[in-house]
């Protein structure tokens, strides 16, 4: 996978970068604020974003949970902090975290989580998932970023995904990369399938 990080420490980035290169993936940049790295991936065409950004929550500057609907918008986003209370897993999941990872976790912790969200799924360190599975399993709006909350509704008022892109001043591809995200951190399989969830939770 293409992984950008997104952490304040030095030292902790030389160590994920060495962890993720021991398991042949490409960590393409590294930023300790996540306004450097928004501004980076909003200059980046879409076909050369990366596939997830590692984010601590404890940034300066813009915090990790502020930036991660914006960061949602370029890749899925696994968050890895110091933080193993209730309260921040769920804000994390409920804003559109891939995956939630403690710091206290070990190498193969990571290469586990970021091998389950190459897979489509949602990854829950083993120590935490107990105490989160009910947050984890029921996918609310909030987990949407904007833009895809915004081609999500339009679909479901009977748009096609061209003149979705159209009402949004984006390419087709761009609104279709959207609707994919939406469809993996909601757990669907279909675009009927997301319109029937767009109106069920009152999207249009």
């Amino acid at each position: 996978m293409k992984v950008v990080l997104i952490e304040d420490h030095a030292l902790i980035r030389t160590g994920l970068r060495l962890v993720l290169e021991s398991a042949d993936h490409l960590v393409e940049a590294e930023f300790d604020r996540a306004e450097d790295a928004l501004a980076r991936l909003s200059d980046i065409p879409t076909s050369d974003l990366p596939d997830l950004v590692v984010l601590d929550l404890n940034l300066a500057g813009m915090p990790g949970i502020q930036a991660l609907p914006k960061l949602r918008d370029f890749a899925r986003v696994l968050v890895l902090s110091m933080h193993e209370e209730t309260e921040y897993i769920a804000e994390a999941f409920a804003r559109g975290a891939s995956g939630y990872l403690p710091k206290r976790a070990v190498d193969r912790d990571l290469l586990d989580a970021v091998a389950a969200i190459a897979r489509g799924e949602r990854y829950l360190h083993p120590l935490l998932a107990p105490r989160l599975a009910e947050h984890v399993s029921q996918p609310t709006p909030e987990m949407l970023s904007q833009r895809e909350r915004a081609v999500v509704a339009l679909l479901a008022q009977g748009y096609n995904l061209s003149q979705a892109a159209e009402k949004l001043s984006i390419s087709v591809k761009t609104a279709a990369t959207y609707k994919s995200r939406a469809l993996d951190k909601l757990g669907l399989d279909s675009q009927p399938e997301l319109v029937q969830w767009a109106r069920n939770h009152g999207l249009v």
